[in-house]
Order: structure tokens, then C-alpha cells, then sequence
């Protein structure tokens, strides 16, 4: 019996293997074409990411050397060397953009045949006009890809190349277009654009001019003529505005450009006419609400650290972030408009440079100065003096003025020095060790700073 069953089982073997090599057979193909992407590190101290693959386009993020990325496609540059698309993780998200291929170290090949816009092979030419109320223009040619931005109905694009998406099968047109007097590129699906003028927010606009002034007590100034539209700035109650264009909005309503000033800056933007009056309604452009009494007032940082916004609100922009004890004088107060309290304008220096902003009035000593504050000592190493020319300096998460403030000290600040380096700036950065809150931190300073 043993032997009888034995010799089924073993006529069965050759039944079973010869199934067994058919379903792979057949399955082989569907694993071959799921091969990953390669990978890559950064070789450079800093990597600049930007938008397009030309070193005259913008920077889209700095990456550190050894920094993973991952390949999307090859593609030839304006200079005519070799560029990765690549993604990656910055600060905790997902980001997108281009770096040139001999200042990233890639394992494996890039798959230029299927996703790059190199392996369109299809160049293309023309004028097309976005066709939908909004339109997303995408950093590569896929509904996954990053927004880059948004164009409106009847927007005018120009088009550089075609090809097909390596998601969903359909024609993407790489386009570039102007916005807000920057040339930029992208991508976006062919059946969102067509070959005459929908109208919509490119056409049907009125050149108006005068002056307005804002009604709400604050209001938002959009990239476009509509509420999905992104935020550009907020306006308090009384700012004056110079119209530039009139024109309706998907909403229904009038939509005016205007011209204006923010902290220092002449922008262009777009807000609702109903949030605009003719006459000036009062608010935080016509000066301070106290009068002279608080103008050129001095005054001390109260809490270990406090937020400048760029305007009297906690929903306001963080400007700075100043220490205990940082002198500051105030220019001008105000009421809260979300709070109902009382918020300072004030004055001070930060990194060498002179700026103003918002601070609550209870975050302040109103009257008084301070000398320099020690914020704590390091323990080891050799000890410096950290003293700058301003009352506060920025700690940097690398040695460069575009890197990410880790942490302000003030004048007389005690710290350990660690190494020096040159900066992305071609300056002499100290990288340092020091207590803050309790905290034993780490980063860099322009070595002009110690003493």
C-alpha cells in the first residue's frame, strides 16, 4: 500500500512542475516590469534643487551631502549636460525637482525610456489656452507629481514637448508660461488645453486705476481671481491699494489686481471689489492707534523667546524669533483684530539687518533696556565669547544665510567652538556648541560673529 501510493505521488511531480514553470512563465513578465526606480545620493556638501533642469531657474530647496533621492527621469539641460528628476524627503514632505547627474552618486540605471521628459522623443510647438475654470500645472507628467501651480480658465501657454503619462496612458504637453513676471515650466494633462482662447480670466480684463482701500478688518490677497487661489498676503483695515485690472471671478464676483506694499515690498495680487471701499475706513495705515505717545518707545523682550509677525495677529507670519532681554523699540501700537488685544509695531536688528514687525504688548517690557544676556555656557571644548555687531544672532543648520535658523542667541552668548569651515557664501562660518533652554544644541555662525 505504502508503495502503491508512493509511486502516485511521484507520477504526480511531473504534472505539478510542469505547472508550476507555466505560471511562472507567465507571471515573469508582470515582475520584470515593476522594476524600482534607482536611487541616488548627494555628493556635494550643499545641492542646490530647482525647478527645471537649467542653473538659471529657481532653487527649489538645498539638500546636504549624502541625502537619499530617488530617480524619476534623465533629461538633457539648457547647458547641455545631463540632469535627474528626482524626489525626495525634505523637512518631513515629499518634494520634487531637478539636479545635475554628476553631483549625485545613482545606483542602477535612470529610466529615461518611459517616465523622462528626454524619452518624449516629441517636441511641440504652438500656443494652446487652459481650458477648465482651474488648471494644475504639475513638475512632472503625472496626477502624483507636485503641484507646481494653477492657471486660470483661458491662460496662454507655449509648448516645448509631448508625451505620454506613465500613470494613466494619456498625452501631457510640457508648456511654459509667464506668471507674475517669472518665466515658468511644467507640465499638463492635453485635454485641459485647447487651440482657441475659451476666454476666461485671460481675456475678458478691464484696465481700471485709482485708489481703494481695504474694509475687512483683514483681508486676503489671492495669486488669482478666486478663493482657492493662494494666499499672497493679508491686508489690515484701512491699507490703500492702487487698482491695476478688473475682471470676474469663477465666483461670480468682480476681482480687482492691485498694487500695494507690504513690509517694504511693491507686490501685485487679487482682491474681492466688496472687500474694498472708496474712502479710507480707518484701520492700521493710518498710524498708530495711541497716537505719538508710543512712537520710538524702548523696550525688552519679556519670554525666552517671542514671535515678530508680520502683522498684529497670532495668524500672522513669523518674521523673527527674538531671545530674552533683546532690545527692540516700539513705533506704533494697535487692537488686535482676532485677539482684541494690544499688539506693538516695533523696530529692532536681527542678523545685521534692521526690520520691523508685531509683537503682543504683554511679551514686552515697555521702558526698559537690556545689556547682553549669557543664554548659558558650554561645558567643554574651547570657549568663545559669541559677540555680533547686532543684538541677536542666527544659528544655521548649515554654513549659509539661506539655511534653516536653528536657534537666535544674543550679544555675549558663551559657546564652544567645534570646527570652521568655509560657507556656501564663500565666507569663513564656525560651527558651534551651546545651551539653550536646557538643551545642549549644535550649528553655524558667520565666524565675523565671535570674538
Amino acid at each position: 500500500m505504502n508503495i502503491l501510493c508512493f509511486s502516485k505521488k511521484k507520477r504526480l511531480l511531473p504534472a505539478l512542475t510542469m505547472a508550476a514553470v507555466l505560471c511562472l512563465m507567465f507571471l515573469g513578465p508582470v515582475f520584470q516590469t515593476h522594476a524600482a526606480r534607482p536611487t541616488g545620493t548627494v555628493k556635494n556638501p550643499i545641492l542646490n534643487v530647482r525647478s527645471s533642469p537649467s542653473t538659471n531657474s529657481s532653487i527649489v530647496c538645498k539638500l546636504t551631502q549624502g541625502t537619499k533621492v530617488t530617480v524619476i527621469t534623465d533629461t538633457t539641460g539648457d547647458d547641455g549636460l545631463k540632469w535627474y528628476d528626482v524626489y525626495f524627503a525634505y523637512n518631513g514632505e515629499a518634494r520634487e525637482g531637478f539636479v545635475r547627474a554628476d553631483l549625485v552618486n545613482v545606483s542602477g540605471s535612470s529610466s529615461s525610456g518611459s517616465s523622462g521628459s528626454s524619452s518624449s522623443g516629441s517636441s511641440a510647438s504652438g500656443t494652446r489656452y487652459v481650458k477648465p475654470s482651474v488648471a494644475i500645472v504639475r513638475s512632472y507628467a503625472s496626477t502624483n507629481a507636485d503641484i507646481r501651480t494653477r492657471l486660470t480658465k483661458g491662460t496662454t501657454v507655449s509648448l516645448i514637448s509631448s508625451k505620454t503619462g506613465a500613470d494613466d496612458g494619456r498625452t501631457w504637453y510640457k508648456v511654459s508660461f509667464t506668471q507674475n513676471g517669472s518665466e515658468v515650466q511644467g507640465y499638463i494633462r492635453g485635454d485641459l488645453l485647447v487651440e482657441s482662447n475659451p476666454g476666461g480670466s485671460s481675456s475678458g480684463t478691464t484696465d481700471v486705476s485709482g485708489t481703494r482701500y481695504v474694509s475687512g478688518s483683514v483681508v486676503r490677497v489671492r495669486t488669482y481671481a478666486s478663493t482657492d487661489a493662494d494666499i499672497r498676503s493679508r491686508l489690515n483695515k484701512g491699507t490703500t491699494v492702487s487698482l491695476i485690472s478688473s475682471k470676474k471671478g469663477d465666483d461670480g464676483y468682480t476681482w480687482y489686481k492691485v498694487s500695494y506694499s507690504d513690509n517694504g515690498y511693491q507686490m501685485n495680487g487679487y482682491i474681492r471689489s466688496d472687500l474694498l471701499s472708496e474712502s479710507n475706513p480707518g484701520g492700521s495705515s493710518s498710524g498708530s492707534s495711541s497716537g505719538s505717545s508710543s512712537m520710538n518707545t524702548p523696550a525688552t523682550v519679556r519670554p525666552a523667546v517671542a514671535n515678530i509677525r508680520t502683522w498684529a495677529s497670532t495668524n500672522g507670519d513669523i518674521r523673527s524669533k527674538l531671545s530674552q532681554g533683546t532690545n527692540v523699540t516700539i513705533i506704533g501700537e494697535k487692537t488686535g483684530a482676532d485677539d482684541g488685544r494690544k499688539w506693538y509695531k516695533i523696530s529692532y536688528t536681527s542678523g545685521g539687518a534692521s526690520l520691523t514687525g508685531y509683537i503682543r504688548g504683554d511679551l514686552l517690557n515697555v521702558g526698559s533696556t537690556s545689556g547682553s544676556s549669557s543664554s548659558g555656557s558650554s561645558s567643554s571644548g574651547s570657549s568663545s565669547s559669541g559677540s555680533s555687531s547686532s543684538a541677536v544672532a542666527q544659528v544655521r543648520s548649515y554654513a549659509s544665510p539661506y539655511a534653516d535658523i536653528r536657534a537666535t542667541l544674543e550679544n555675549g552668548t558663551k559657546v564652544s567652538i567645534i570646527k570652521r569651515v568655509t560657507g556656501e557664501d564663500g565666507q569663513q562660518w564656525t560651527k558651534i556648541a551651546f545651551t539653550q533652554n536646557g538643551q545642549e544644541l549644535q550649528g553655524y555662525v558667520p565666524s565675523s560673529l565671535l570674538k
